[in-house]
């Protein structure tokens, strides 16, 4: 039981020198690591830069995804349900409910069908 903990408490001390770039100063004899404040990757933003990446239009597309993906998977399970007709005020309900809050986002002009 010790030798577990000895093991994961020594190997969170290498990844935390790992992430303090101790071993990287030691080893090249250079302590300067502006190398590793910046990322390298395309399309990664690092911690230190600040960016509003934040996306309305995506944001209402990802709803929009959910909501009928969860639409058509219950809809395509009616043929398997026996009891069809005792569900199907609820079904009703729910499509209601979806094509209202749909027909609002058109009307507010979150849909825009031409550009």
């Amino acid at each position: 039981m010790i030798s577990v903990f000895l093991f994961w408490f020594l190997l969170f001390i290498l990844i935390c020198l790992y992430n303090s770039n101790f071993y990287s100063g030691l080893s090249t004899g250079q302590h300067n690591i502006s190398v590793w404040s910046s990322s390298f990757e395309c399309g990664f933003i690092g911690h230190n830069v600040k960016v509003n990446s934040f996306s309305s239009g995506f944001f209402i597309l990802l709803v929009f995804f959910v909501i009928f993906d969860l639409e058509i998977s219950l809809l395509l399970n009616i043929i398997f349900q026996e009891e069809f007709y005792k569900n199907l005020i609820y079904y009703s309900i729910f499509l209601l409910i979806v094509s209202f809050g749909f027909i609002i986002e058109v009307i507010s002009g979150f849909v825009n069908w031409y550009n």
